[in-house]
């Protein structure tokens, strides 16, 4: 299976998220871990169906059920969702090119 296992805990994004919150605060995420932390406390809008299903997907990838990466994606659409605006680092046409399996 390699060395990259879905399972692994210690896996980060290849691209890290920034958002930044309401409160002018702004959040670097590397990982689902992260993500997950951000959904539940810091999430400016509750009960939107992609934050949902992102909050699943990062149950899931730590369950070693889900890859990471897919994982950012769904966080991306639940970042769309609730109006939160996410700072690519990099040149920003990751996010644009976003297309969940529906």
């Amino acid at each position: 299976m390699g060395t990259t296992a879905i399972s692994d805990h210690s896996a980060f994004w290849k691209q890290t998220i920034s958002i930044d919150l309401d409160t002018g605060e702004r959040l670097v995420l590397r990982s689902p871990q992260d993500a997950l932390y951000a959904l539940v406390s810091d999430w400016p809008v509750n009960g939107g169906v992609h934050q949902q299903r992102a909050i699943d997907f990062c149950r899931a990838w730590l369950a070693g059920r889900m890859p990471a990466e897919t994982v950012r994606q769904a966080f991306i659409l639940a970042a769309l969702e609730a109006g939160v605006t996410i700072n690519d680092d990099e040149d920003g046409a990751e996010a644009a090119v976003v297309n969940p399996p529906v």
